[in-house]
């Protein structure tokens, strides 16, 4: 078991939006605004735009008015969340062991101006800042000259020595970004990525030059209770999340005629049901289906209740492979089903027509599988419209037990060494390389 944080060192996450992070050491340490400021008053000239209160739970606490208080309430917060006692944001769980393994905790911001409130108190301890490059985030703070300041030696306005900002040093500002590119002012070494993109090939790693933290599911998943094979009823979970992902025109069975409204009475899933005698299970929320769409259950499918996460994982576990339709892409969602002994049946939605058969030009909903060569009996890529092919690797998948595989790289113990390098590393160099790059000036 990890070792729990102390009192000592804090991450502070924004709870909404779970797109703010701050990782603090408390312990002793001193950042380079600190030395600089001194015991100057904490005011900043910055005002962030479209400002949310600085709230929690909307409204303040009173008895939340110590580092320590806050610290006790989201830790308690992002526990539930991993226990399967309270609600989790997106990937709120994927982290937290490897910070809590490097000896820090958590505080949640609220928004910006939460954000800014802590760093103002708790400067001299926060190693860096995480949070996304929108209008609600780092956006309207990165380039301007009173919420961030540069590294000195470039010739951009910097504080002076007894001045009384204490802006953001613009290096300890990371922007977490889920997708396979990279934006921002700074650039790729200053995006925080879900993916090891860097390892994909030439042409679809746009998101190369990012920083790969990723996750692991090794807490969660491996709380599941593995169910073995042969108790396992004749059961395909089909993961879409939304109905809508059957409209897709790269949905599993494109419509010949290109009619995507009728792509979801297809009849594969009955059919199957009937000749394979398979149980095909699904929950789908009808959520931005097109009016004329007629919404409802494919045929086949048996609609199953939402669940929380911990129910879900189990149901998942209980069955004999988890079919992709296309969509959502990049979800954690097919790891899961690996670390659980459940097959994953992986889509591949494009190819290059003139050399179909290079793994290199293709596209899948989980590109991560298919591009570090997960296979079978693990991994099952199939081409959009090839029924017959689908067919197969669902018998196949059916008729093949896995033991639980986590990927290397997801490993609990890959992530802990990935943090460790983005809270070691003095990103000053990097800061000043990329302004001068890109040609980047703060405004006054």
């Amino acid at each position: 078991m990890l070792p729990q944080p102390r009192s000592l060192r804090f991450v502070v996450f924004i709870v909404a939006l779970l797109s703010i992070t701050l990782l603090l050491d408390l312990g002793g340490s001193k950042s380079y605004i600190s030395d600089r400021v001194q015991s100057s008053p904490l005011v900043s000239t910055y005002i962030p735009p479209d400002p949310v209160s600085i709230a929690l739970d909307g409204k303040w606490k009173e008895d939340l008015k110590t580092v320590e208080d806050f610290n006790h309430v989201f830790e308690r917060k992002l526990e539930d969340c991993q226990s399967g006692e309270g609600p989790c944001n997106k990937n709120q769980d994927k982290v937290i062991d490897a910070i809590h393994g490097l000896g820090y905790s958590m505080l949640a911001a609220n928004g910006p101006n939460h954000v800014y409130d802590l760093w103002r108190r708790h400067h001299a301890s926060i190693q860096i800042i995480i949070w996304e490059y929108e209008p609600w985030g780092s956006k309207p703070c990165l380039g301007n000259s009173t919420c961030v300041y540069a590294p000195p030696g470039l010739d951009l306005p910097v504080p002076p020595p007894n001045s009384t900002h204490l802006n953001i040093p613009i290096w300890k500002v990371f922007n977490a970004l889920w997708w396979n590119y990279s934006y921002g002012p700074l650039g790729a070494p200053f995006i925080i990525s879900p993916e090891p993109f860097a390892r994909w090939p030439k042409g679809n790693d746009a998101g190369k030059d990012n920083f790969y933290v990723g996750y692991s599911l090794e807490r969660t998943c491996l709380k599941t209770p593995f169910t073995p094979f042969a108790e396992r009823p004749s059961q395909v979970y089909v993961f879409s999340k939304l109905l809508k992902f059957f409209l897709e025109k790269l949905y599993l069975f494109p419509d010949p005629q290109g009619v995507v409204k009728n792509q979801i009475d297809d009849p594969f899933f009955a059919d199957l049901a009937r000749t394979d005698n398979i149980t095909w299970f699904g929950q789908f929320k009808y959520d931005e289906m097109p009016k004329d769409s007629n919404p409802h259950q494919p045929p086949g499918i048996t609609p199953v209740e939402r669940m929380e996460r911990p129910a879900f994982q189990r149901f998942v576990g209980q069955s004999k492979a988890l079919l992709g339709i296309g969509r959502p892409f990049l979800s954690p969602t097919p790891y899961e089903a690996l670390c659980l002994g459940v097959p994953f049946i992986n889509p591949i939605r494009t190819w290059d027509e003139k050399d179909p058969d290079n793994r290199d030009k293709w596209g899948a909903q989980q590109d991560g599988l298919l591009y570090l060569g997960v296979d079978e009996p693990y991994v099952y890529h199939v081409k959009i419209g090839d029924r017959d092919g689908l067919a197969r690797a669902v018998r196949k998948a059916m008729e093949t037990p896995i033991d639980r595989f986590i990927p290397p790289h997801l490993k609990m113990s890959a992530l802990i060494d990935r943090m460790r390098v983005l809270l070691a590393t003095d990103w000053r160099p990097t800061a000043i390389a990329q302004m001068e790059a890109n040609n980047f000036a703060l405004k006054e």
